[in-house]
């Protein structure tokens, strides 16, 4: 028994190692350029293969018979195999020997004929890697997050590396004449890009930091509380943690005002609101006094927009209008591409070489469009429109998962509520933009994501059962004023947030 424990033991201190380092990528790989260049994300992937590696090494030799967490979703990880899987595919020279139905070219295409479906095989080869990249990512946070204390950890360091961007994001704009590490800026002149090249991008990432603010200040407000002659005041069950996470909240808010970006502030509103409403959904408040609460959470949005972003997103929001129409011809276009080649697809990556051959009036022909600026339409351009929908078909399913997660006593209800938020604001998003494709913005969502739809370990060790509820005592006299530690679960509440002390 001494010895189980005391593997137990070790296991948990390293799951708690690798927590922090799976931290720090999602926090980090915003500072050079988002990691949106080759050489940045190669280098995450290869610093996550050796941690995948390495945790596999020493789980095995710690508990043998041990099996990987992530397997009890499988068929999750297998169906998203499948979208690198057919990258590689499509980088093979196997274009002749496909039946006609799968004929990659039409006549007169002359420009993007080849023995391989990507157009940019090399591309697609290397982006394949990429999605490994994330897939094992996703893989190592489900393996992790096992406890409560953990995944409060995690989102600690996330949210404090998200707020350092926004404060960077406000100084270099404010205070250092709009500067940039990575050279003069030729785009987005007056807006916040912080580390970023792209405002709207920005905008992504410091939303997530919104979400994810609001599930720390939420396990703040439904935990353990003190019982006392008179009821807690909002501010005392925060405490002095709650208050720097509101303070770096309006940092963050402000820094995504400051970004200019009409979609980004849309589509985060709708993310806090979402995670708000269902943190306040588990502690038994009536719907109408939800709806409310949200709609104060918009409103404040609204307010920060009038007072921050008047001689910016509101100038933007001015012309919408003509910023629409160019987007539409883009799209209308990109629907002729997936028209083409609806079930094989162009080649992963290689939207920008495969568009050249379908771009006309009214585009701009000075303007390179690499990316389709809707993330729907350039899987369907890319991959097709089987493998192009495998993505979010799956995050449509983990957004389920999480959904279940919030009742369920072996999952992590506060970060199931994060994991919705950011799953609506990346798809309402992605519908405009192309934020998700960015790999810094990928490691914060897939981390959220892996946090939601994560469950508790069975083991004492590495999850303690919390403590057994006592009946409370009679609170004393006023004149002996006595604190008493409330154990028992608040009514209406649900989930690891009320939960006592672990052992």
């Amino acid at each position: 028994m001494a010895e189980t424990k005391r593997h137990q033991g070790r296991f948990s201190r390293m799951n708690d190692r690798y927590a922090v380092g799976l931290s720090l990528i999602a926090a980090g790989s915003a500072v050079p350029l988002a990691s949106n260049r080759p050489g940045w994300w190669m280098l995450w992937t290869g610093l996550i293969a050796l941690m995948a590696a390495l945790h596999l090494i020493q789980a095995a030799r710690i508990a043998p018979n041990r099996q990987p967490r992530f397997l009890a979703q499988k068929w999750l990880f297998g169906a998203a195999l499948l979208v690198p899987a057919y990258a590689m595919v499509q980088a093979l020279p196997i274009a002749g020997v496909l039946p006609q139905i799968l004929a990659p070219m039409r006549s007169g295409m002359e420009g993007l004929r080849g023995a391989t479906l990507s157009v940019a095989p090399d591309a697609s080869l290397i982006g394949a890697l990429r999605v490994l990249g994330y897939i094992l990512f996703l893989a190592l946070v489900v393996e992790v997050a096992t406890r409560r204390q953990r995944l409060t950890r995690i989102g600690r360091i996330v949210f404090i590396g998200i707020t350092l961007q926004a404060i960077w994001a406000l100084v270099a704009l404010k205070l250092l004449n709009d500067f940039s590490f990575w050279g003069e800026k030729t785009s987005y002149q007056g807006a916040a890009t912080g580390t970023f090249v792209n405002r709207n991008s920005l905008a992504t990432f410091l939303g997530f930091g919104l979400v994810l603010g609001t599930v720390l200040v939420g396990r703040l407000a439904d935990g353990p509380r003190m019982r006392m002659s008179r009821p807690q005041s909002l501010p005392e069950r925060l405490g002095f943690e709650g208050g720097l996470i509101l303070l770096g909240m309006l940092l963050i808010l402000l820094a995504l005002v400051a970004t200019q970006s009409r979609l980004g502030l849309l589509a985060s509103a709708l993310g806090v609101a979402t995670t708000f409403l269902l943190l306040r959904r588990r502690s038994g408040l009536p719907t109408r006094r939800l709806w409310a609460e949200s709609g104060v959470i918009l409103l404040i949005f609204a307010i920060g927009l009038a007072i921050f972003g008047a001689n910016g997103v509101l100038q933007r929001l001015l012309f919408i209008e003509g910023d629409g129409g160019i987007r539409l011809d883009l799209y209308r276009q990109t629907l002729g591409m997936v028209a083409l080649r609806p079930l094989t697809g162009f080649g992963f990556d290689a939207f920008g070489v495969a568009f050249e051959a379908f771009r006309s009036p009214p585009l701009n022909g000075r303007s390179f469009y690499d990316l389709a600026h809707n993330s729907y339409l350039g899987l369907w351009a890319e991959q097709g429109l089987i493998i192009g929908s495998i993505p979010p078909i799956l995050l449509t399913i983990a957004g389920v998962i999480s959904w279940r997660r919030l009742s369920d006593e072996q999952g992590f209800p506060s970060f199931a509520a994060g994991a919705i938020g950011v799953l609506v604001m990346g798809g309402v998003h992605s519908l405009g933009d192309f934020s998700l494709e960015v790999p810094a913005n990928n490691f914060v969502f897939l981390l959220l994501v892996g946090l939601g739809i994560a469950r508790k370990i069975q083991s004492e060790s590495d999850d303690p059962a919390p403590v057994a509820a006592k009946p409370l005592q009679p609170v004393p006299s006023a004149a002996t004023r006595t604190l008493v530690i409330e154990l028992a679960p608040q009514p209406g509440a649900k989930g690891e947030d009320n939960r006592g002390p672990s052992t």
